[in-house]
């Protein structure tokens, strides 16, 4: 499994979605599941799964797709 699919399978657990529920442009709003909580649950879980530790507040601050996250992330 590649990262972009990593990411993916990560959102789509934290918005209780399956694989061919969600693409690329899905963002913030469009579903119910997904509203600012949510936002922060799969910012969480992204973190956790890379380990990731740096955060760029003005690049965080434009992610609301499923897009922006795997750029966020790459």
């Amino acid at each position: 499994m590649n990262k972009n699919e990593k990411i993916i399978k990560i959102i789509c657990k934290v918005l209780k979605l399956k694989k061919k529920d969600i693409n690329l442009k899905l963002k913030i709003g469009d579903i119910k599941q997904w509203d600012s909580l949510a936002h922060l649950n799969i910012y969480v879980e992204l973190t956790k799964s890379f380990q990731y530790k740096k955060v760029d507040m003005q690049k965080l601050s434009k992610v609301k797709s499923v897009k922006d996250w795997i750029k966020y992330f790459s």
